[in-house]
């Protein structure tokens, strides 16, 4: 999920055991909340963890 300056708090109240990291302005990314230029990138890594210990 990408985001602006003003939607980090919101998103990562939607995200479980988020994780943030900063972006450049080339990236071109929009918020997904608003549409203005993106300054954050949230992830998580809850489900790739559970996809890798089920290929285990």
């Amino acid at each position: 999920m990408f985001v602006c300056s003003n939607h980090v708090k919101d998103a990562l109240k939607l995200m479980y055991v988020p994780h943030i990291k900063l972006i450049t302005e080339e990236e071109g990314f929009r918020c997904h909340l608003c549409k203005n230029k993106a300054k954050y990138k949230l992830f998580q890594y809850y489900h790739q963890r559970n996809m890798t210990r089920k290929a285990i």
